[in-house]
């Protein structure tokens, strides 16, 4: 470093100052090991923190406000399927305005679909 250019601040040692100020405050809470398990999957479904997650219901935060859970491998996986079968749909209704016979094309297709959409539908007990 040059003489004319001033030396940086020098590294402060120790705690790192919380990212949240207003958050001061813990509170401890047992729970059983059922519980806890519930709430950690939880909280990696929501890629939240436990604190988080426990926040927002505390808060009485509906379940239709929350943020949806992040997608699945699977699940990414069955959409693109059903964007694929939606193009074959497309290009069958194509070949049907311009006349062609698509009906058992066209009915294996909506077979595939409706089985998927029901793969993909939310499951209701959750």
């Amino acid at each position: 470093m040059s003489d004319d250019q001033p030396s940086p601040p020098p590294r402060r040692r120790g705690r790192q100052p919380k990212t949240t100020p207003h958050q001061a405050h813990t509170v401890s809470v047992r729970l059983t090991e059922a519980e806890h398990c519930e709430l950690a999957t939880e909280a990696k479904d929501y890629r939240k923190s436990m604190g988080e997650v426990l926040r927002s219901v505390w808060a009485g935060t509906p379940d239709a406000a929350r943020p949806p859970r992040p997608r699945t491998v699977e699940e990414v996986a069955q959409l693109r399927q059903l964007i694929g079968m939606a193009g074959n749909l497309n290009q069958l209704t194509k070949q049907l305005h311009a006349g062609h016979n698509v009906s058992e094309a066209a009915r294996q297709v909506l077979v595939q679909l409706y089985r998927l959409l029901d793969d993909l539908a939310p499951d209701p007990t959750r």
